[in-house]
């Protein structure tokens, strides 16, 4: 009969069956499997050299090779939510490991990380609406530093007006004021008839020679004065700066120019210099 036949086949057929399922089911863990990675590997060996951008984007080429890979995203979470400073992708890496490995031994410290991160976009957000007038602050702070670059060139536009003012007025205005100088009193002569020679007393007597002496060469202090020099006043010349030119005293100067009036110098005027 048939039936009998199937009987005895049905355990054999159960064992087939068994053997066929137990051949299609992996027998290694997944998880070690996806750190087996090369590119995974690669992203671990980055990150301990402190090269987190290039981690990340070996662990995103894992991923590119194997979408399902958790252990990639758990990596990426990591990266930016300690390294690179991106709470926001951190969130999305950390979620897709939770829905990839929602019984993972890690899936709880994932959880935390996650309110983590959202606490750390929380904070942007509070700090966002003080940011206009943090602006506000810097456009005004800016705006006054203008005002006083446009003050301070103004000032320094008329300083420079005053001095092109005061230079083309000429040395006249920078000279030392002059001051009045009184003449001295013209020396007293005094006549040669009321000058008497007195012979010097001398222990050794001299014979007395009554024969007339030839006359005495006149001193050379007694020499006719040297010629005469004059100078013509120019513009700015005081009787201080002409004695100092021609390297006599004011005195003399002054002496040989009686009529001359020290306040009222006249530019083409002669004056007298007087020897040395």
């Amino acid at each position: 009969m048939i039936f009998p036949a199937c009987q005895r086949l049905l355990p054999r057929l159960l064992l087939l069956l068994a053997v066929c399922l137990a051949g299609c089911i992996p027998t290694r863990d997944g998880t070690q499997d996806e750190q087996r990675e090369p590119l995974f590997l690669r992203g671990q060996e980055l990150r301990q050299q402190r090269d987190y951008r290039g981690a990340a984007e070996a662990f995103a080429r894992a991923l590119a090779a194997n979408p399902r890979s958790a252990s990639a995203h758990f990596e990426l979470g990591l990266l930016f939510e300690l390294q690179l400073n991106d709470p926001a992708t951190a969130i999305y890496h950390f979620e897709r490991f939770l829905k990839l490995r929602p019984a993972s031994d890690r899936a709880e410290i994932v959880r935390q990380r996650v309110n983590n991160c959202k606490m750390e976009l929380a904070k942007l957000f509070l700090i966002a609406p003080n940011a206009p007038s943090v602006q506000k602050e810097m456009d005004k702070l800016k705006s006054e530093v203008e005002r006083l670059g446009l003050e301070n060139n103004q000032l320094r536009r008329q300083l420079e007006a005053a001095s092109a003012s005061a230079t083309a007025r000429g040395t006249a205005t920078s000279a030392p004021p002059v001051l009045a100088v009184t003449p001295p009193p013209a020396p007293k002569i005094i006549p040669a008839t009321n000058v008497v020679e007195v012979a010097p007393k001398s222990s050794v007597s001299k014979p007395t020679d009554n024969s007339p002496k030839p006359a005495k060469p006149l001193p050379p202090s007694a020499a006719p004065a040297a010629a005469s020099r004059t100078h013509t006043v120019k513009q700015g010349d005081i009787p201080a700066t002409i004695a100092k030119q021609y390297g006599v005293k004011l005195e003399a100067l002054i002496a040989a120019n009686p009529n001359l009036d020290p306040k009222r110098m006249k530019i083409g005027q002669t004056v007298s210099i007087p020897a040395p």
